[in-house]
This record gives C-alpha cells, structure tokens and sequence, in this order.
C-alpha cells in the first residue's frame, strides 16, 4: 500500500495507506485492443468468468519480454503474496522449461485425493531420469522440479465426474521437439507406475499428460492464477536434480519449502522463464529425433532442429535476389551446366521428372501435391531449391517477391521427412499423371548411360579398335540400374535376395529372375535401336562419305558386340553381381511395413489418423507397404450391403451373445487393423471346444491376408535371450496386425516380460533371417491373442503384468442339437458346417466395417466388466501371495510384521500348501509394500501382524466370537 500525508486544519498531518494499483495499471496499459487492425502478439491470457459472485472479465495481453521480469514482480507482490483472485494464463516459449499438466479423472464416488508422495515422487524419478537418457548431463548438473498440486480433488457433479491434477514445472530449458518426446516417454512408464489409480480418462492414460501443453498449444496457468470457480495450484515439492556421473544415474533431493520465496522467485515458476539451464543432445536421442522427425506442416524452425536436419546451402541465398523470368532461367542454365557428369546425373533427372508435372501439381488447388514436390526435392539434394522455385514459377499467379517465402519454407523441410519422399516419388508421380513425357524423359536419360557405356556419343570419341568390348560389366550393370532403379531394391548381395514393386507393394523376388531376363529382352532391344539407328545413319549419308560411313557402322558393330554380350548367360550372371551393389539398400528391410498408420488394401492404402479418422488413397513406393489384406476395400453402404451386414452381425451375436462382450469385441477386432499398442493388452480368447474360438480366427486370417500371423509358442514362453537370433518366423511378424497363439498345452507358463515387450507398442524386438548380417530391430504393430481350451501360468502378480491381461470367455456352444434352457450352457446355436464358404462374400463388408469402428476408436478399446472380472478371477486363482496374506495376516493396530518374520512364515505356507520350487521373496516384500506401505520407512509392516494358531481354533469354538475375529482379517476386497 502506498502512503499519503493529509493535513487537516483541526489537528495534525496523518499518514494514509492508499491502495496500490500499480499491477492494476500496469495490467490495464498492456491490453490487446480487440479493434485493433494490427494487435501485437499475445503472451497473456486472462480467463472469463466467475469466482462466486465476484465476476472476472477476460481478454489478452501483451508484454514485451523486456517489462516480463517487471510484470511478474507486480504480480507476485500483488497476487500471489495476498492470494488474490486472478486468471492469467502464459503463452509458452518456444524454448523454455518443461512445462507437464497430470489431469486425472474418476468417476464420483472418490471424494478424496488418491494419490500419495510416493507417487510424486516416482513421476519426479521416471521424469530426470528419461531426461538423462535424451541430455547430457554431467557432474555439474543442477536443476529443479517444481510440483504445484491444489489441495484437494474437484467433485463435479454436473460433469458427472472428480478430477485431481498435477502442475510440474522442470528448470531446463527445452524446445517443443523435445518436450513432446519427453511426453512420449514418459506415459508408459507412468501408466506401469501410477496403474493402481482408477482413471476414467476417455483415451486411458494418453489423455492424462496434456498432448496440448506438451506441443505448446496451450497457455500455462500462472502461478498463483486459477481457473473460474476452481481452487489454485499450490507448490507443494521441490526436487532438486543432480547427476553422479560415477553411477551414471541421476540423485534427487527434496527441497523444504520453506526455504523458497516463492515471491522472490516467481520468474522459476513462470512458462516464460529464459533463465533456466539447457544441455547438449545425447546421441542416442539425436539419432531418436533424426529417425522419427517432427512434422512438416509447421513452418517454424527452432535452433535445435536445425542442428540436427542441417542448414540450407549457401549457395541459394543468391536465389533470392531473382526478380524475373529471365533471371530465374539464367540461374536455372547455370545450375544445370554446373553439374558434375556423371557423378550428379541423379540431380539432372530429378530436374527432368519435375518439371514435366502437370499442372495439377503446381497450379492452384495443388499445395498439397506442390509442398510434397518440394519435400522430395529437399530429401534429394539441398541444391535442388532452385527447382523447386523453377517448378513454382510455372503456375499463372507465381510472384517472384515470394521466392524468400519459398527459402524459408525450404529450411523448414526436414532432409529425412516425411515418409521418405524421395526421387524415386517424383518418377513415380511423372509416370502416374503424364505418361507420355514420362516415356521420353525416360528414354533420354537412359540414351544417356547407354551412350556412357560405348563412350562415344559424338564422332570425335570413337575409337578404333574394333575388337574392343566397349564397356565393363558395372558399366551395363549402371545402366540397368537407371532402367530399374525404381523397381528393384537388392537387400542381401551375399544371399542374392531381391524385392521388385508389384503396384503399390514390394514383393520378394526370387534371386532377382525378372530382372535378369530383362538384360537380354528390354535392355538388350535398347542398344538394337541405338545400333539400327547408326546404321541407319551410315546408309543415308548425302554426300557419300566414305570414311564417316566406316566410322559409323564400326560404332554400330560396337554396340551389336554388347547385344551379344546381354544375350549369353555367363555375362547376364557377371552383370547381375555388378547390379547387386547399385540396387542394394541396407535399410529397406527395416522401411518395410514400418507405418502403423499404414494398410494396405490390393486397390489402394487405408491411411489412419492419430487424431482419429483416416483417408483411403493410393499407394506410393515410399510407403513401403510389403504386406496387403489381398482384397479390395469398399466402404459399407447400407443398403446395398445390407443383407450380407445382418448376416456377419448374427454371426458375432451368435459368437457373443451378451452384450457388453459383444460391443467389445467390435472395438477389439477394429483395433487391430491400426499398429500402435494403444491398450497395451494381451487378450486370451478361452473356451472349451466348438465355441467359435477357432471359425473366428480363420475369418481374421481371410480378411488381414498378410497382415495375420500365427506366433509360435515359445515367443511368449521362452526367455528372452533366446529372442534376437537366427529367427525368421520372428521377422514375419514384422508388420503384423494379429498375432495368434494357438492350444496352448495345459501348464505353460507366460514368461512375463517378454509379454510385456510384445504389448508395450514401444519395446523393439529383434529378428533376422538367414541372409542377414545383422538382426532387424522393429516395434511389434500385432495385438497378440492367445486361443486356448485352458488357461497359462502366469507366476507374477505385478500390476504390469496383469492390467495388459484380458480374458475373452468364449460361452457360445454350437452343435448339431441345441438345448434351450440349459442352466449350465445357456448360449447354444445350431452348428453351421459350412460357414467358411461366406467368408469371401463377407470379408470386404466386414474390413468396410471395421475400418469405420477404427475411424471412430482410434485402436482405443473400452474395457467392459464381463472382461475384466473374468481377468481378475483368472489373476485371483493365480495369486498365492494373496492367499498367503488371506490366511496368515490379520489387522491389528499394535502389530508390525518383519521381513524376517514373513520370509519365515511364508516359506512354511507355501511348502505346505504349493510344494516345490519357492518363489522369490522379493515378490512378497513388494506386494507388501504396495498393501501395507513402504517398509524402509519403520522397518516393518505396521498395523497387521501374524495370525497366530490358536486364533483360528478359537474361531472354530464361538461363532459370535468367530464373526468379531472376521472383521480383523485381511479380506479379498481389501487387496
């Protein structure tokens, strides 16, 4: 408050505190006018609406970054200080701190937090130490974490919901590339952490780390700020962040609170901070970033993308400068003359295929197709900008003063996105949308190699001897090359193993057979023409020139010698190993079916949405798309399918006929056709002979095509070092949708971990086949299903074991003679002996409809509690250490358990009522410490002790006694 001095004529001067406005004003003087025709940008955000009866207006802000630190002193001294009422939101840096929003929703019954410090402070330990994994720390690492909670959940009943949340600020400053990673890697893990938490968020625990404040599309509400109506973040922890290079892992201390002025030190706790630490890239996450790069869309480059894609060259900065047409075709003539022949050649035919593009391609209408030319060209070389720019100034509207628009979009482009557009998409597009120039360009350049292969395209270079062969066997393998190039990929020389593009997929092609035979048919028929037409010109001479007439049939019967050459076996043999090196790509087999958005479909691509939704279009070869569904996709029409849609829903209502399981199985079998793990789940369809299990399957396996596979036992039984090696069953599941286990035999048991790897849609496996050098390395795209008459073993009772667990119970029965109103089998249908014989009739209606549940869905599968009873009875009659604590642990407020004394007393039971091989007691310790809290702490379990013998003989003597007793006992609903 501010002082005044009032005299008065009736006594002395006094001292009054005039109330302090200087934030008021401040606030007020930096309003962004809503008329205003060219408002400056805003960095603040205030929230309409009410705090009871006291009504907030809204609107937005701007302060430049010099007031900032003025700004949020007047704030905090006012606001925070006085907890006054304010709803000011920031806009986001595009370097700045890690800025997390946690917001948790359950249904209304909880009334009170869930979560504990053991929660934040895992979040705060999977957070420093995936950051560690992305940037370089060291001994001098120092940061803090800052976790702002409100101090209690929101009931709100009108919403029907309770929701709770965390604000975690990290002291680091960052780009948004790497916050959206760091949001990436951190979900799972939380998921795996925070699992015994009953979220009823609608995309499970996608949803519940903030993909809007992760990519800075949303405002960060200040501290001290608050939503209308809502309660304010406190800061509630404080972690400081080191790192002991020794143990190559990251420490984490809390700091009091106390200690903090959080007045003083508001700047550290505002989303507009630039003070904050920042460090250099690891290089496993730069490879991370530089394989999985960030979209294009965006026209912004931050500092950090472009140390890692690369800066433009140099050299089309002059470009700049062009003002018309002819300067721009002078420019052009110079590049294209500046070229190094043959070593840059691929340069000059992707300026040839560009420029033949019809106008579809660059005229208006076009972006999309037009910023893909430009994607190819930047993929292809730097030094190519210029064609781009050339290939832009061919539509009518083109204005030369936006070549610097077009330069800045160019940096933007990333040298390895997207998808892996490349020269071979321009020929590609050429040879799609105009074939006939195609043709020619086509035979130009390869006229070139041909002519490269004689070494005489002019009188002057031919030589004199006649015997000479003309060529080595690179050089035909080169032009065979330029012929093909966009058709055949080698992936093992020493193997000899080839893939040619058969429409829009690539298919293996045995030892590269197609193309050999094409040196002695189509290439050789090229250089017949090239001869025929020195012949030709040889006779028509006017006048006669001897000497000329010689010259040239001696470089006709040159090129007759290579004909020779291409038609006998031994040279197409010596040709084909030269090609091997041409045509080899190392990292095709890795490409393959690498696109979980991806399905391919014979007559086109599905192309699914991470936001939900999706396009059928055609293929391209950079899809590199191996698998297909072998059957066409057509979209449901209702009517004109009707009749064929009542018969498939009859069949899944025959197979499901309870509703809830039926409604989840549409969603499951929808979610198969998208490769991300959304769910994370590992289905076990159970069921004892003529359920269905079996028919269903086999109608999958008709629909999917390639995209089906069958998994051999030991993948989910065997450990996972056995996994990796000479293994090409395994590297057929690459690409997979639906992977399926079939009869397992009574007594196997999962091996955990590797069922976790296989689920987690993040874990790469790793494969290799015969012909490989090295193992491939790939993330499962497969929902994996087990089909059983009998349930596996499962030894651990871990929550990350068991919330990926589903049991589909398979209740129908079909026979000959169904029995209505059997108690024991309810659910019987009359057995149809010839079902199999629909499915053809039924698979692209079926796909049609699945693909529209997917579009809705997103792969995310609503869990339903028929399923999730049957899981937890399943996991139930595997939880021996439930059983042990049932029977051996009761309440008792004075007790305390050791490990000693649990080890003693669990061993004893176990022995007694298991038998063989004991368990590992780490297993009990942690099912403990999750039960009855951390036992580091007090060292013991406090509050429960063991039941002691003759408690349960007394139980036996007094039933009113016996029912007191009961209300100690550790029960199945407590767990």
């Amino acid at each position: 408050m501010a002082t005044k001095l009032v005299s008065s004529k009736k006594g002395p001067t006094i001292k009054v505190k005039m109330p302090d406005t200087r934030y008021v004003d401040f606030i007020r003087s930096h309003y962004i006018d809503k008329d205003d025709e060219n408002p400056p940008p805003t960095t603040n955000t205030r929230i309409k609406g009410f705090h009871g009866d006291i009504k907030m207006g809204g609107g937005n802000f701007h302060i430049t970054d010099e007031e900032y630190p003025e700004f949020l002193k007047l704030y905090a001294e006012k606001i925070v200080a006085n907890n006054e009422l304010e709803n000011l939101t920031e806009k986001q840096l595009e370097e700045g701190p890690i800025l997390i929003d946690v917001d948790l929703k359950y249904s209304l019954d909880v009334k009170s937090r869930l979560h504990n410090d053991a929660h934040i402070e895992s979040l705060a330990d999977i957070l420093s130490d995936e950051l560690s994994k992305m940037l370089q720390f060291d001994e001098n690492t120092n940061f803090n974490i800052y976790i702002q909670q409100k101090p209690d959940v929101n009931v709100l009943v009108d919403k029907g919901i309770t929701k709770d949340g965390v604000h975690v600020i990290i002291g680091i400053k960052v780009d948004r590339r790497t916050q959206s990673d760091l949001r990436k890697r951190i979900i799972p893990r939380i998921q795996d952490e925070w699992g015994n938490l009953p979220i009823t968020n609608t995309d499970g625990w996608e949803d519940v780390i903030d993909n809007a404040i992760a990519s800075g599309t949303n405002g960060w509400q200040m501290y001290g700020s608050r939503k209308p109506n809502h309660d304010v973040y406190r800061l509630t922890n404080i972690f400081k962040i080191k790192f002991d290079p020794d143990d190559n892992s990251v420490q984490r201390f809390e700091t009091p609170l106390e200690t903090f002025d959080v007045v003083k030190n508001i700047e550290k706790l505002s989303a507009r901070c630039k003070t904050h630490p920042s460090y250099f890239f690891t290089s496993e996450y730069i490879t991370e970033r530089s394989n999985s790069p960030v979209s294009v869309n965006s026209t912004r480059q931050t500092a950090a993308m472009r140390r890692i894609t690369g800066t433009v060259n140099s050299g089309n900065v002059g470009l700049l400068a062009i003002s018309t047409s002819e300067q721009l075709k002078g420019a052009l003539d110079n590049f294209l003359d500046g070229l190094a022949i043959p070593q840059e050649y691929d340069l000059r035919e992707a300026y040839d295929y560009t420029m033949i593009l019809p106008e579809s391609y660059y005229g208006i209408g076009s972006f999309v197709k037009w910023i893909r030319v430009g994607w190819a060209l930047r993929n292809i070389s730097d030094k190519l900008f210029i064609v781009w720019v050339a290939f832009s100034a061919k539509a009518a509207n083109f204005a030369y003063s936006s070549i610097s628009d077009l330069f800045n979009s160019w940096q933007t482009f990333d040298l390895k996105n997207p998808k892996g557009l490349t020269k071979r998409s321009i020929m590609h597009w050429a040879k799609q949308d105009a074939p006939e120039l195609y043709k020619k360009v086509r035979a130009t350049t390869i006229d070139h190699h041909i002519d490269q292969t004689v070494k005489a395209i002019t009188l002057d270079n031919l030589g004199s001897d006649k015997n000479a062969r003309g060529c080595g066997d690179s050089d035909l393998a080169n032009v065979l090359y330029q012929m093909y190039k966009d058709e055949f990929v080698c992936v093992s020389v020493k193997n000899n193993v080839w893939y040619k593009l058969k429409g829009h997929r690539w298919v293996e092609n045995d030892s590269g057979t197609t193309l050999r035979k094409a040196i002695s048919t189509i290439m050789r028929d090229l250089y017949w023409n090239r001869a025929s037409a020195f012949m030709e010109q040889a006779t028509s001479i006017d006048p006669p020139d001897e000497e000329r007439t010689k010259r040239l049939q001696e470089h006709a019967d040159k090129i007759l010698k290579i004909c020779e050459r291409l038609g006998r076996a031994n040279e197409k043999k010596n040709i084909m190993t030269e090609a091997k090196e041409l045509f080899y790509d190392s990292d095709f087999v890795k490409k393959l079916d690498s696109n979980p958005y991806l399905l391919s479909f014979k007559n086109g691509v599905i192309e699914f949405s991470p936001e939900g939704g999706g396009v059928f279009r055609k293929g391209y070869p950079e899809d590199y798309l191996s698998k297909c569904t072998n059957i066409d996709y057509v979209p449901v029409n209702e009517e004109a399918d009707a009749v064929i849609i009542a018969e498939i829903r009859d069949f899944m209502r025959k197979l499901f006929p309870i509703d809830e399981l039926y409604n989840y199985m549409w969603e499951h079998l929808a979610s198969v056709l998208i490769g991300k793990a959304i769910t994370q789940t590992f289905n076990m369809y159970i069921g004892i002979g003529q359920n269905g299990k079996s028919v269903l399957m086999d109608f999958m396996s008709v629909c999917l095509g390639d995209y089906y596979a069958g998994v051999p036992l030991p993948l989910i039984t065997d450990k996972r070092t056995k996994i990796g090696g000479l293994a090409p069953e395994l590297l057929e599941l690459k690409g997979a949708r639906l992977a399926v286990i079939n009869e397992p035999s009574k007594g196997d048991q999962i091996n955990e971990g590797m069922m976790k790897q296989l689920t987690s849609g993040i874990e790469p496996i790793q494969a290799r086949a015969p012909y490989m050098l090295q193992a491939v390395s790939f993330v499962p795209q497969f929902k994996l299903v087990v089909c059983s008459n009998e349930f596996m073993v499962v030894k651990s009772q871990d929550h990350g074991t068991w919330r990926r667990i589903r049991v589909v119970d398979f209740v129908s029965l079909f026979t000959d003679k169904p029995v209505k109103g059997d108690t024991e089998k309810p659910y019987q249908f009359l057995i149809d002996r010839y079902i199999t014989e629909k499915f053809d009739k039924w698979k692209p209606v079926f796909m049609g409809m699945l693909v529209e549940i997917a579009f809705k869905t997103r792969g995310v599968v609503k869990d339903c509690d028929r399923v999730l009873s049957a899981s937890k009875s399943y996991q139930e009659s595997l939880d021996y250490v439930g059983d042990f604590i049932r029977d051996r642990v009761v309440v008792d407020p004075e007790g305390k358990i050791t490990k000693q004394t649990i080890k003693y007393e669990f061993e004893a039971w176990y022995s007694s009522n298991y038998g063989g091989k004991l368990p590992n007691i780490k297993e009990v310790h942690a099912y403990m410490d999750k039960k009855f809290g951390k036992y580091e702490k007090k060292r013991a379990w406090l509050g429960i002790s063991i039941r002691l013998d003759d408690t349960i003989e007394d139980e036996g003597e007094d039933d009113d006694e016996g029912e007191d007793e009961d209300e100690n006992d550790i029960d199945v609903d407590d767990l």
